[in-house]
């Protein structure tokens, strides 16, 4: 066996063993504890796992929250993308636009979520909460990944007369890109995890995070970790499809 297979096997292997040393270390804790309400069984977690997927309310509360962090996503990554090629062009907009940025990024989250629950309704309050988190993020990635082309090459293709529709096709998108996907790998996580943080405290219908505060209320911590382990899992295959999604594009650029 060569060293390359070697090391394509020990890449899979590696993070399955670490999930399994993880289960173990909480088995042996949740042993020791021995009180169901503050660690329960790695049995009695996975039981009310599997028990989550013949209700119907979990679909939708899924649902909920994929379309509540799509929507925040999808606001937040076109505004910060606009801005950011529109300051590119304009120099002074961004000075007029960073302490705007710098302000949303500094607002403590759990101020932000009771302000917008004062101001919205839960699921405007919930959306809009992700968004203040992860614009700034976006903005100053895609920024720096603007900024990051080599000026050299730019300048080159000024000097050759080459139009602005092949300059920016041919040497802006391709040498940009890759800081863009790393940009968005280490911000869409982040974004289900605001979201569903943002619906549990502003108890949104139809949500994940509304039957993580149920579970809490009720003290079934059985529940509660399993609803977490969905939005692990989940959280886990959003980033995986991006991922896949970076690696495919890079490519074909």
């Amino acid at each position: 066996m060569n060293k390359r297979k070697l090391y394509q096997i020990a890449n899979y292997a590696l993070p399955i063993v670490t999930i399994v040393m993880i289960v173990a270390i909480y088995a042996i804790i949740s042993k020791v504890v021995n009180i169901e309400l503050i660690a329960p069984s790695v049995g009695a977690t996975l039981k009310q796992l599997f028990a989550l997927f013949g209700k119907g309310e979990f679909y939708k509360a899924v649902g909920g929250t994929l379309l509540h962090a799509f929507i925040a996503y999808a606001i937040s990554f076109a505004l910060a993308l606009a801005l950011a090629i529109l300051t590119k062009f304009c120099a002074p907009l961004k000075r007029v636009f960073a302490p705007i940025v710098a302000l949303v990024r500094v607002l403590p989250t759990m101020s932000l979520v009771l302000l917008m629950l004062i101001w919205f309704k839960s699921f405007q309050a919930t959306v809009l909460v992700a968004f203040c988190v992860i614009f700034p993020m976006l903005y100053t990635g895609i920024c720096d990944a603007i900024e990051g082309v080599d000026k050299d090459l730019i300048e080159m293709a000024r000097v050759y007369g080459v139009d602005k529709k092949r300059l920016i096709t041919k040497l802006y998108i391709p040498q940009a890109l890759p800081s863009v996907f790393t940009s968005i790998k280490s911000s869409i996580g982040l974004n289900l995890k605001i979201v569903i943080s943002a619906e549990v405290i502003a108890q949104t219908a139809g949500s994940m995070g509304l039957y993580m505060q149920l579970a809490k209320i009720n003290l079934d911590t059985a529940v509660l970790l399993a609803w977490t382990i969905v939005a692990i899992v989940i959280g886990g295959i959003i980033e995986g499809i991006v991922s896949l999604i970076a690696k495919k594009a890079v490519k074909w650029l």
